[in-house]
């Protein structure tokens, strides 16, 4: 009985820990693009065509917005700004991530408000902070609209507290309307433009178009995602990292089960040689110990299953970090071929000396 816990419990961790790690680094991943996601409303990104990614944008010439609403299939065209800036709320000074907005048109703004209203970001020196900013700047406060922030030693009022996807990086989300972020920032022209099509089945087309017509780049927002995340998998250990981690949940889970069921095998080998002398063969022995083994792993599987769950449905209402992360199906079914993997290989592993068992030895032993 104590085996069977132990192995139980060795599944459950290894489920557990292949589960939990593979659902942050998925999320994580996805939050990398966050920003492109958020502005739900911009079917097409335009960009400089030396830029690899959202947070490398460079400049785009702000004389070309005219010329892309002019194009065919173009439904509306904004400008956006982003850039890394100093705030400064009197007691310490801290980087943020700052968005410049369109206030004529609002692509790009997050529409999910906390506290305030997003259209005040009209007026001048005004601004709007993620939620998850608004604790890292003001800790512990109530959230209060009026108060104010330098941000590169431009006062600015808060209008508005928004909830936009989890950003990627801890860095406070400011946005801003474009007069206001091109005085902080002292850039003259937009990072990019924001194009809503006016039919989105056909942004293909329209971005074939941009680029013939102005020379920039320009990508849906489905495909500038997958180039920001790709970035970042290509670029940084995050990947490395968490497959270390997930292959050292497989790992342990693995010599777990394997030790535990090779110990309740060698225990009960005479009970084989038995069963051997009575006739069955080698194919019923494996088929037999395998059921035992995946009855094992379902149970662990399920366990494992049930604690990531419970984990994320905690961690995304209790932890700000975690906001927005959950555990995919695809994780899942990955989880579970995992787990159905090493129970077989377990029973393969530890079967090998049950198949050469001669059981006319063993009886002679007896």
């Amino acid at each position: 009985m104590g085996k069977t816990v132990a192995m139980i419990l060795g599944i459950a961790f290894a489920t557990l820990l292949i589960a939990q790690q593979g659902a942050i680094y998925v999320c994580l991943m996805g939050n990398a693009a966050s920003v492109i996601r958020g502005a739900a409303d911009a079917d097409i990104w335009v960009y400089d065509e030396r830029a690899d990614y959202i947070d490398d944008p460079g400049t785009v010439p702000a004389q070309m917005l005219h010329t892309l609403r002019s194009i065919n299939g173009v439904e509306m065209a904004a400008p956006m700004i982003t850039s890394r800036v100093l705030l400064d709320n009197e007691r310490f000074v801290e980087a943020g991530a700052l968005i410049g907005i369109d206030t004529s048109t609002y692509l790009g703004m997050p529409r999910s408000v906390h506290a305030g209203d997003i259209l005040n970001l009209s007026a001048t020196d005004s601004f709007a902070v993620n939620d998850r900013g608004y604790s890292k700047i003001w800790p512990g406060e109530e959230v209060m609209i009026g108060r104010t922030l330098e941000v590169n030693n431009r006062r600015l009022r808060l209008v508005a507290v928004v909830e936009p996807l989890s950003p990627f990086s801890s860095l406070p989300q400011i946005y801003t309307g474009m007069d206001t972020a091109y005085a902080v920032t002292g850039k003259e022209h937009p990072s990019f433009f924001l194009i809503r099509a006016q039919n989105p089945d056909r942004s293909n087309l329209v971005v074939n178009e941009i680029t013939k017509v102005t020379g920039l780049n320009a990508s849906a927002s489905s495909e500038f995602s997958r180039t920001t995340i790709d970035y970042y998998l290509e670029n940084t250990g995050i990947s490395t990292n968490f497959m270390i981690t997930i292959s050292l949940g497989f790992i342990v889970g693995m010599a777990i089960v394997v030790q535990t069921f090779y110990l309740f095998m060698i225990e009960n080998i005479k009970v084989f040689g038995l069963l051997k002398t009575m006739g069955a063969s080698s194919v019923q022995m494996v088929m037999m110990t395998l059921m035992q083994s995946v009855i094992v792993g379902g149970i662990g599987l399920l366990m494992g299953l049930s604690l990531a769950v419970l984990f994320f449905d905690w961690a995304a209402g209790a932890i700000s970090a975690f906001r927005g992360f959950y555990l995919p199906w695809d994780i899942v079914h990955k989880t579970i071929l995992s787990i159905l993997t090493i129970s077989i290989l377990s029973v393969l592993v530890c079967l090998r000396k049950v198949i050469r068992l001669d059981p006319a030895l063993l009886l002679r032993g007896a």
